[in-house]
């Protein structure tokens, strides 16, 4: 029935026009943002499982920091019982230079102010071998890292409980005599063992820390690959969407024409 009153056909095509309109809106948000999800109202499910997702992405990120302070950490320890390591050795030739009976007083005694020296600079070691002016080989580290999003898994615990300075080490004593060479002999051999056993405490915690870096690189990965799920624009589908909409727009807007001709009409024909 023709009516001058109620344009229905018009009506229908603004009423599909609109929400062409609207669809094509959030077809080209979700294009140029490459996600699907760009507001509450496009997947409030997916929005809040993304969301929980996203925290326990941010706690693996800070697991992953963690490992990398703590390896970081553990480098510099290693870095100074090297430095210390090597000092040992010198002072072993020193030590059986002098404890050997081809060697006289006067000459044990250039010999001692080189080992004292470097005694002094063991010291000077474990003094600058900090991390953010906390000392690490002085005895007294002890901190733990948390390595794992997942707060059931214990943090790890980096205990470096050993001094490596010279008194700690047993080297007081000096070169003046044979007798006292051949005790210092000993000694550098017992502080020799005891920085070896250092680094293997610290390179047996750094491997640990690769591995849990690995297994905090794996988790990631895999969050990522879920979290794409939700959040990630399929192109492709948009791109048909896009297509399609663009034709119902088109058919909605000449819908709405017709109608429009259709009532001029009539009302001609009134006129």
């Amino acid at each position: 029935m023709a009516s001058i009153n109620t344009n229905m056909s018009a009506t229908l095509a603004v009423s599909n026009l609109n929400k062409t309109t609207d669809e094509m809106t959030s077809v080209l948000t979700a294009m140029s943002s490459g996600k699907s999800i760009n507001s509450a109202s496009d997947d409030a499910a997916g929005l809040a499982v993304y969301t929980a997702m996203s925290v326990d992405y941010a706690a693996w990120e800070q697991a992953g920091d963690n490992a990398e302070v703590a390896t970081a950490i553990l480098e510099t320890a290693d870095g100074g019982l090297s430095e210390i390591g090597d000092i040992l050795e010198r002072m072993y030739e020193l030590a059986s230079q002098a404890a050997s009976g081809s060697v006289t007083d006067t000459e044990r005694a250039y010999l001692d102010d080189e080992y004292q020296e470097l005694i002094l600079q063991i010291d000077s070691i474990v003094d600058s071998t900090t991390y953010f002016d906390t000392s690490l080989l002085d005895g007294t580290y002890d901190e733990s890292f948390t390595v794992s999003a997942d707060s059931s898994v214990a943090a790890i615990d980096v205990t470096l409980a050993t001094a490596f300075d010279a008194a700690s080490l047993g080297l007081a004593g000096d070169l003046t005599s044979s007798t006292n060479s051949t005790t210092e002999l000993t000694a550098i051999e017992a502080a020799v063992t005891d920085v070896s056993s250092g680094r293997a405490t610290v390179g047996a915690l750094m491997s640990r820390f690769d591995y849990a870096a690995g297994n905090i690189e794996t988790a990631q990965t895999n969050l990522e690959s879920a979290m794409s799920v939700y959040m990630d624009a399929d192109i492709a589908q948009l791109s048909a969407d896009q297509t399609e909409l663009g034709v119902k727009m088109d058919s909605a807007i000449q819908a709405l024409s017709v109608s429009n001709e259709n009532l001029e009409k009539l009302s001609r024909l009134l006129s």
